[in-house]
């Protein structure tokens, strides 16, 4: 693998070390990364995978943590333990942001500095570092500003933080300032994700098609689209990088050598920056492969290509069927492109899954709006059963295009970090859109059309129900979710559980894991 010209395998770990200063020799160089996530989320932690690899170059210990909420008093116990010279908290917006809060305060309390980066952390540093809780955040991408930061804690009796690119601080006096942006790393190769540094690697392999040990990797960093909900636009302003194909091609090796993986998902934001490169880079792999498209990609010669290279599914962010909607969230794409795109999927690639996604309740969404689009992820479900469409609830985020409609509209941001984490995509994140009824379209929508769940003639009505609240938009009085819900935290729950197995079939496999949302709301493992 390519770093700073020569050949590095990825089993060399080796440090390219900076010796830290001797008048402080009894510095800890250990640091603890943390990334929470939620069950259901079993991708690899790749923006702690690089930054470990960032400050073990200049001469850190760092260990990785990928765990949930539950971890969180096992996490504390070794931090006392250990006290590292800093804990660096991976963040995201919503509910996987309360045990980061739970850690830090913990942490904090111990004395030991504590760092915020990520996505959510990036968006509004200065807000999160009102909180007593968070010394520092990392704004953007974190390997060379974590690098300047860690040498200057481990080096200096009273560092001078404003120096440093890219880190939001506190004045001794607790005021939140933030001097200057880091520009964009432009030679990926500089630094590797650190899969040696993760406790078991194997449990990231997913299923993809009829492959079994598919692994996730990341190859680019960013997108060149505007779309005005996403971080994308805040976080990495429209730019797209990518790895040298050699990295690539011996990170991918280096995976099969020592995991013997099957197939390849391509996890970045957006695969196809640059589409004929990637092609041929897909071509060079030589795996089964599964990324995130446009569907203006998918014309029958692409589609044919697709199939050809053995793609296995693809994500595809279609947002709305309504015209009016894709132009206020300036999507650059038309509505007819997606049962278009969907269509030529269908004939020339049928073995290929399709999960697109869409987004309700944006800013001046009419309910007509709302339901062109309902009515086409019916029609294209209706194309085959490979076809999954899952719907999302806006969430505002600080900084995109269209948070300032967000505001003129009554949205009124928490007031503090622990608002945040009742944020979720399938909750009513905004006043115009009711919480309880979000949430019994999300599971509506996912029963239907994400686990494509379908039951035994006996249960006709149910579905002829949701079928009925979907069409008619209409998610009030949800009796018979309650009814479910009920028999599954009963002593019945056995007895659904057995019945379900034999009366309803869903698709048990999800692009991200083997329990799918159907099975889930089932109250069923797959």
């Amino acid at each position: 693998m390519s770093v700073n010209g020569p050949t590095i395998a990825m089993s060399d770990l080796s440090v390219r070390s900076a010796p830290l200063s001797p008048e402080r020799t009894d510095v800890n160089r250990k640091i603890f990364l943390i990334n929470y996530r939620n069950h259901r989320d079993m991708y690899p932690p790749f923006g702690i995978m690089y930054v470990a690899d960032a400050l073990e170059q200049v001469g850190f210990e760092v260990r990785l943590f990928h765990d949930t909420a539950d971890k969180v008093d096992d996490f504390i116990r070794l931090v006392a333990e250990e006290r590292p010279l800093f804990v660096g908290f991976s963040t995201i917006t919503g509910p996987q942001l309360q045990p980061v809060i739970d850690a830090s305060r913990h942490v904090r309390a111990l004395g030991i500095p504590v760092v915020w980066g990520g996505v959510h952390a990036t968006i509004m540093p200065l807000e999160v570092l009102k909180e007593e809780y968070v010394d520092f955040v990392v704004v953007n991408e974190g390997e060379e500003t974590a690098q300047d930061f860690a040498l200057k804690l481990a080096t200096e009796e009273k560092p001078e933080w404003s120096t440093v690119a890219g880190l939001a601080y506190k004045l001794p006096d607790g005021t939140p300032m933030f001097h200057m942006e880091r520009p964009f790393i432009q030679e990926l190769d500089q630094y590797r994700p650190r899969w040696d540094l993760l406790t078991d690697v194997e449990a990231y392999l997913i299923p993809s098609g009829p492959y079994q040990r598919a692994m996730p990797v990341y190859i680019s960093r960013g997108c060149p689209f505007r779309c005005g909900f996403c971080y994308n636009e805040v976080v990495m302003k429209r730019t797209w990088r990518q790895h040298s194909d050699e990295f690539i091609l011996n990170q991918i090796n280096w995976l099969k050598e020592n995991y013997q993986i099957d197939a390849v998902d391509y996890a970045d934001d957006y695969l196809f920056g640059r589409i004929k490169p990637m092609q041929r880079l897909v071509e060079k792999v030589g795996m089964p492969w599964s990324g995130q498209v446009r569907v203006q990609l998918l014309k029958p010669e692409f589609v044919q290509w697709m199939y050809d290279t053995g793609c296995q599914w693809v994500n595809i962010g279609a947002e709305s069927g309504s015209q009016a909607v894709l132009d206020s969230m300036w999507k650059d794409q038309k509505d007819w492109q997606i049962e278009w795109g969907i269509r030529h999927l269908v004939e020339f690639a049928p073995n290929v899954e399709a999960n697109l996604s869409f987004i309700i309740g944006l800013p001046g969404e009419t309910d007509a709006d709302t339901k062109i689009t309902f009515d086409l992820i019916e029609r294209l479900c209706d194309l085959s059963d490979k076809i999954r469409c899952s719907v999302c609830v806006y969430m505002p985020y600080p900084g995109t295009p269209l948070w300032p409609k967000a505001l003129e509209q009554g949205y009124v941001p928490p007031p503090n970090q622990e608002g945040w984490c009742g944020f979720d995509l399938n909750r009513g994140n905004t006043p115009w859109m009711d919480d309880a009824e979000a949430q019994v379209m999300s599971e509506v929508n996912d029963i239907l059309f994400v686990g494509r769940s379908q039951g035994h003639w006996l249960l006709a009505p149910y579905y002829r129900l949701l079928r009925w609240r979907w069409r008619h938009r209409y998610f009030k009085h949800y009796w018979e979710g309650a009814l479910k819900r009920a028999a599954i935290n009963s002593p019945l729950r056995p007895l659904l559980a057995w019945l379900t197995r034999r009366l309803v079939k869903f698709n048990p496999i999800t692009h991200k894991g083997t329990i799918s949302e159907g099975a889930e709301l089932l109250g069923l493992e797959a």
